[in-house]
């Protein structure tokens, strides 16, 4: 098995190593107010990246890159040179993201209406609520646990993109539910992975609509504004991994992204405020019927629309709106030979392309494509996963 993906030596607890991580841990729930999930296993992770939290509980740890940079800044009476506090500074961040890591609950995937838990989409929103949190907090942290001051100012995202798509949507969904942008993050982090986005549309449509939608309609209604959020977040995961886009420009994309989501979003919850209000005027007491045919039609052109925003913006490739494959390649291509050869591209596509996974996927160099490489070209001084 690939070495990133192997957990490598157990870290015995009674260890410098163990104890150090425990108390990151354990600052890390007195600030969050929330319970890690970690069992206490911890393993050494091997490869360019920090750690993991894996899902039996456990979790792995870089030796190279956090656990020996932070020893000598956790050391009490040494004195450290630049490049240690440097070193010790970078490694706490790393800890930190993390710890925060494990206090996700994961959820369960086979609930109808999950996001599944390796989805491009719920690991955009996961690394950016804890990217937000070690960058407020690691400071806080080294500064109750080491005599050393260490250089931990604000800090630039470890994700750029999912950071600033996520910390910006959430305003325009902060009107929309009725809640601030601070309660409305605790309630994303309060959610189990799998449910953060139906939590999201539930929220929602209670304060939009209250009691006028039948149960038997939620399902539908909660993908009508979940879809767009999925898509808007997920959709960055292209520009996210590239070691060729600069950090401000990732930042740009998530900004851009934020808005083209909340437009979409927006729009779809006034289209069903609209029907379920016209229809309790003129029915009052009278169950009204599902969204109409004409309905959903406007929706697939919104989102058909947003599509063609990301493509002409220079957005990786995207594809068709569900129900409407046939018309979109007709579109493009004419005849028979060339709509086969496009079934071809279309195959190929969703078996490569990492805006298209819906796993914790592996590319060509066995990494998977949500892990963060450490001294990548995005950020050659921080590696995050």
């Amino acid at each position: 098995m690939n070495e990133i993906l192997e957990p490598g030596p157990e870290i015995p607890a009674g260890t410098w190593e163990h104890d150090w991580v425990s108390s990151v841990v354990a600052k890390a729930e007195e600030y969050s107010g929330r319970p890690s999930r970690w069992n206490g296993k911890l393993y050494e992770q091997a490869g360019p990246v920090a750690g993991r939290c894996l899902p039996d509980g456990s979790m792995t740890i870089s030796r190279e890159h956090v656990l020996d940079p932070a020893r000598p800044a956790y050391t009490p009476g040494r004195t450290l040179t630049g490049n240690e506090r440097y070193a010790g500074a970078s490694a706490t961040t790393m800890a930190v993201f993390q710890a925060r890591l494990s206090m996700d609950e994961i959820g369960d995937d086979s609930v109808p209406g999950a996001t599944p838990r390796g989805s491009l989409a719920v690991v955009a929103l996961e690394k950016a609520r804890a990217d937000q949190f070690s960058r407020e907090y690691s400071g806080r942290i080294a500064e109750s646990m080491t005599e050393h001051s260490l250089p931990l100012p604000a800090q630039a995202p470890a994700f750029p993109a999912y950071s600033a798509a996520t910390d910006h949507l959430l305003y325009p969904l902060s009107g929309s539910t009725g809640m601030s942008h601070d309660q409305l993050g605790d309630l994303i982090d309060r959610t189990e992975l799998t449910q953060r986005f139906n939590a999201i549309a539930d929220r929602a449509i209670d304060v939009q609509v209250g009691d006028l939608v039948p149960e038997s309609h939620r399902a539908q209604l909660r993908e009508d504004l979940a879809g767009p959020l999925r898509r808007g977040l997920g959709g960055l995961t292209m520009t996210e991994m590239s070691q060729l886009t600069d950090p401000g420009s990732k930042e740009r994309w998530g900004w851009d992204s934020a808005g083209w989501t909340a437009k979409e979003f927006d729009a779809n919850l006034g289209d069903i405020k609209d029907h379920y209000e016209s229809w309790n005027a003129e029915h009052p007491d009278v169950e009204p019927p599902e969204l109409p045919d004409s309905l959903r039609e406007t929706f697939r052109d919104r989102e058909e629309h947003t599509r063609q925003i990301w493509s002409d913006a220079g957005w990786p490739a995207q594809q068709p709106v569900a129900g409407r494959e046939k018309e979109y390649y007709e579109q493009l291509y004419p005849t028979e030979r060339e709509q086969e050869i496009a079934r071809l591209q279309q195959f190929l596509w969703s078996h490569t392309a990492p805006s298209r996974r819906t796993d914790s996927a592996v590319d060509s160099s066995g990494r998977p494509d949500n892990v963060r490489q450490i001294g990548s070209a995005r950020r050659p001084d921080r590696g995050i996963e």
